[in-house]
Order: structure tokens, then sequence, then C-alpha cells
């Protein structure tokens, strides 16, 4: 069916959620409608000269972004690219990424949105894991990309600028691509998430997925078309792709793409761009609030920040910055599992907000048994709609079947549910290292610096950060009879690893200690790397 009978069905108004009771609601807009076609011409039906996309110095209605996407979709599809081809796409965050978004959209393409910061081995990995048929790459990463797409035996790359040309230009006799038919169930883009016991792990997003978070966030958050959603971070994250930009095709609201995140300039950013609304992570607002105050941090005109993880002192920052906060449970996996409204669950150390009624969640000990409300177990779900959350990890068939096993998808994380309904949520039952948005395997950090000849094993491991979160520590030890100092490890990580993964910290230590069954103690070393780092005891790398 083609965006056009879809469109007639959504034109009568608002297609946020529809609430009909206590026990469900369902979203408004019907499951087959829910593509990011359909919603988005949905949206142009509203009014063509809108603000539709913003950034600065640029500016896109809604019709301008019409003419643009089309252009680029037919840009795209005379280089090969169709109906289910993979993508790859390693560009820097922009407003043209929303609009090479919404073209490959438009040809039912699938977006595989890479991590600006991949480089090596990890880079190969993603290329050669999503069997991505061609690469986007803008100027800045093209040698980068080269260099792993030979290493993975292709893809091709297409270059967003070439001959000083961008390839969605408009211009006499520029091909122009209709909508085309997508299905809600099809996928929409690939995204990587934490791989937190190996390499990163492909999730595979519908359109009804994307569609389906953005509904559900907007409504709580209750945006409208004089609303203007802000965010500076990266598409290759669910947050700035299903929250951000669907989350405003859905309410109609503009949607402001901001530079690169710097506390300096952050409020002044927000306030050039007449944003209404700030999407952002915790760190960002530690290291906001690390700063002298200045008058600007109140002066923005943004209404409500989302946040996660809710800082404990919620109540004092909505004072100092003059807005409201809320927060979620949700993965990339996942559409939301519980919201705050803003301002809301500022007295509740890791409340979450209410559970919502789009999925099925059950708290379960370690033989997945139900457990009493209170009490602390692995956060498990079950969607209510088909395609509005992941189905499987892309090319793992075994990893998915142990994540849904007994029929729920278990998320590794911990938690548990108030008498009143509310989720908290308690951690990772899991080996991760969460920081600054990001889930890092410690494995994958292992592996890359063991490959350096003098390095005979590598344990990682989080310490505590200053901006919430976590840092990256590791213990190294170096093979007999050789050397290296604090500077030459730092300096091969950073060859080898992507800026996020780089150790902050590292001891080099003649042996590890070991389990019975001849595992590292994890749990005794992160012990012993926080009380040194507390102690004062352990150096920066630099």
């Amino acid at each position: 069916m083609s965006v056009r009978p879809r469109l007639e069905r959504l034109r009568a108004g608002h297609i946020g959620i529809l609430h009909n009771d206590a026990e469900a609601s369902l979203i408004r807009i019907p499951l087959q409608d829910r593509t990011v076609p359909a919603v988005l011409a949905s949206s142009q039906a509203r009014g063509g000269q809108r603000p539709f996309l913003v950034a600065p110095g640029e500016r896109y209605s809604h019709a301008q972004a019409e003419e643009i996407i089309a252009s680029l979709a037919g840009a795209l599809a005379g280089r090969g690219i169709r109906r289910g081809t993979r993508v790859a796409l390693l560009v820097e965050r922009s407003v043209r990424t929303v609009l090479v978004l919404l073209a490959l959209a438009r040809l039912g393409a699938v977006a595989v949105v890479l991590n600006t910061d991949a480089k090596g081995k990890v880079l190969t990995y993603y290329l050669e894991d999503s069997a991505s048929e061609f690469g986007l790459v803008d100027d800045r990463h093209g040698a980068t990309f080269a260099q792993a797409a030979a290493q993975a035996g292709g893809p091709p790359a297409i270059h967003l600028h070439a001959g000083g040309q961008w390839i969605g230009r408009i211009g006499p006799g520029s091909p122009r691509l209709a909508d085309g038919t997508v299905e809600f169930w099809e996928p929409f883009v690939v995204l990587y998430t934490s791989g937190t016991t190996g390499m990163p792990k492909g999730v595979p997003i519908s359109h009804a997925h994307a569609i389906t978070c953005g509904a559900i966030w907007a409504d709580f958050m209750g945006f409208g078309v004089e609303d203007r959603l802000y965010t500076c971070l990266p598409f290759f994250h669910i947050n700035a792709t299903a929250y951000s930009l669907c989350g405003a095709l859905v309410s109609g609201a503009s949607l402001a793409v901001g530079p690169h995140f710097s506390a300096t300039s952050f409020w002044a950013d927000v306030a050039e761009l007449r944003a209404t609304q700030i999407n952002g992570m915790g760190s960002m607002l530690k290291i906001l609030q690390s700063r002298e105050p200045v008058a600007g941090e109140r002066s923005h005109g943004a209404r409500t920040m989302f946040i996660a993880p809710m800082p404990p002192d919620a109540a004092d920052l909505s004072r100092r910055f003059g807005l409201h906060f809320s927060t979620t449970y949700g993965q990339t996996e996942w559409i939301p599992s519980s919201l705050t409204k803003p301002g809301e669950g500022y007295d509740r150390p890791g409340g979450t907000g209410p559970i919502l009624p789009y999925s099925e969640l059950q708290i379960v000990g370690q033989h997945d048994e139900p457990v009493t409300p209170g009490t602390k177990g692995e956060i498990t779900l079950r969607s209510r709609e088909p395609y509005t959350t992941f189905t499987s990890y892309l090319g793992k068939p075994k990893e998915t079947v142990e994540a849904f096993r007994n029929l729920r998808f278990h998320t590794g994380d911990l938690g548990e549910v108030s008498e009143d309904g509310w989720l908290y949520f308690r951690g990772r039952a899991g080996d991760v290292i969460r920081r600054r948005g990001e889930n890092i395997s410690p494995q994958v950090v292992e592996e890359s610096l063991c490959a350096h000849s003098d390095i005979a094993e590598v344990a990682a491991v989080a310490v505590p950060s200053e901006l919430m979160e976590d840092d990256v520590f590791v213990y190294v030890m170096l093979r007999e009879g050789t050397e290296m100092s604090p500077e030459q490890l730092i300096t091969y990580a950073r060859e080898v690893l992507p800026r996020y993964m780089v150790p902050r910290y590292a001891q080099f230590i003649a042996d590890l200690p070991r389990t019975a069954t001849n595992k590292v103690a994890k749990a005794l070393l992160k012990e012993q790397a926080t009380n040194d780092l507390r102690a004062g005891r352990v150096r920066e790398l630099s």
C-alpha cells in the first residue's frame, strides 16, 4: 500500500496516543500506517511552509525538505540503492543526516547508522556483520571508511560530497523520487547496541518500532506543532533517531539539530535554535552542573529536558536551569517501558516512571520466576503489538533465542517494581561499562589491546566517573622481557579503539587474580580499581 491512501487516514488530526482505559492504550495511528514516509507525509500535509528542520545557519520548511528528500532519493536510486538495500552511514550529525535517513526510508532501503568514532577492527566488523551493500560517507570519514571497507571486502563508498557538490543538490534535471511502498514491518534503520559479552549486536528497528516509540514519547511529553525538539546526540543512538526525529514527525513539531555538545555554548545553542524541549544524557547535565552559573542557563526558552538517568538532585537542577526533567527506561531493542512526565519523580531515586501499557513488563528471579513487588530481579519484556519492538539480532540467531528465552526479552538490567506500579532501575546484571551514553563490552577493549605484541593479557573494568556512569580502567599484563610506558599504551589504544572505548586509567600488573575456575576475578579487580582511584594511587592516562 502506498503512502497516499495512508495519508488520507492520517489527515484528520493528532496522531499520538489514544488512551482507552487503565489496562491498555492504543497508538492512534493504525499499525499498518506506522511507517516513516507515511507519518512524514501526514506532517507535511498540515502545512508545507511550517518549519521542519533547523540548525545553526540552516532552516528548512516541510516543503523544502520534501524537495530535497525526493531529489536525494532519486540520486541514491540512480546509484543502485533500492528497497531492502543495507547502506552503512558514517557521517557526522547534521540536518543532512536527517535528510539522508528520510530519503533512504522513502526508498525502503535500510540505513545502518554507525558510530562515527568507529575505526579499525570495530568498523570492519560493523561492515561485515551488517552485510552493507553501500557506504554513505562524508569527507571527514572517507579515508577511515575506505581502510575498513578494504579489510571487509567492500562495500563501495558513495561520498555525500563530490567535486564540491552535495549528492542531494536540486537543480535543473535533478531526478525526483515519489513516495514508494514501505510496510510497517520492514526495517527502517539498523543500530548497534552494547555487545556486553562480545562485539556489538545489530538491532533492526522497524518502521513501526520507530514510529511507536516516537508516538509514545511525544504524547507523554505533550508535544505539538508549536514545539521544537533539540538534539545534539548522534543518530546512531535510538534516542535521537526514534525519540527526537520520530517524535517530531508524529507530533508535527520541528526538529533542531544542534552542534556537538559544548558546555560553554550549550545554552546559547538551545536559545539560538529556539528550542522548547531538549534531549540529553546524564553526563551532559553533570558537566553543565559543574560550571559556574551564567545568565544564559535560565534564558534559553526551553521548558523541558529529557534525560537518562534522572540525576539525584533533579529538583535543585530544575530550579537552577529553569526547566523540568523527565526520564524513561528503554533500550535500543525496545519502545519505552516506563516514563515520567516533566517534573515528576524527583523524590524517587532510581525511579523511571510508571510502567507503560504498550509492553508487558515482569521482574524475574534467577530461573525466570516472577518476583513480588519491591524485590530486585531482571527486567523482562513482552511486546503487545507485532513489529513494534525488535524481533531478532542481525545475523545472530543463537543470541536472539537466548535473549528471548521463555518467550520474554531479557534486558540484562536489574530493577524492581513498587506497589504503585513504578519501575526502578537497579543496574546492569552483566559485565558492561557504561560511558557517556555508550555501552562498552570489556571483551572488545581487552581483545583489541591484546593484539599488541608486548601485551599478554588485559582486564577491563568499570570505575565510577565524576560525570555519572563509568570510566574505563584496564589492568595490563606484559609479556615476559618486554616494557611499555603509559604513554605508549594510550597511543596504541587510540589507534585501535574508538574514542569512547579508550581507557582513562591503567595499571601494569605482574599477574591477574583468578577465581577457582581460572577466570579473571573481575569483581575483585573492580573493587581494587575503585579503591585505588579514590585513594589517589592511580594516574590518569594522558
